[in-house]
């Protein structure tokens, strides 16, 4: 019964997690993006490789990609945890 809810609530977080990349709720994606430029950024100046300098070609819509395979994901993993609370 702990192992199911536990991968309720993994699932339920994986859910929330999901739908904010996926549907860019609250500009969650362009953030992520943002944040992963001011990253290489400062890797760049750090290490003083100019290739890092450049921003990243991955946009928002990786971040909302990789939302869109978290969200079915999260909600398989919630369903497969109440069967095994409902079950056990």
């Amino acid at each position: 019964m702990g192992v199911g809810i536990l991968l309720m609530v993994c699932g339920a977080a994986g859910v929330g997690w999901g739908a904010l990349y996926l549907f860019d709720l609250r500009g969650a994606a362009d953030k992520a993006a943002a944040r992963r430029n001011a990253v290489r950024a400062v890797t760049a100046a750090r290490t003083l490789d100019l290739g890092l300098a450049q921003p990243s070609r991955l946009g928002a819509s990786f971040f909302r990609a990789i939302g869109g395979v978290v969200l079915p994901c999260g909600l398989v993993l919630g369903l497969i945890g109440l069967a095994l609370t409902l079950t056990g």
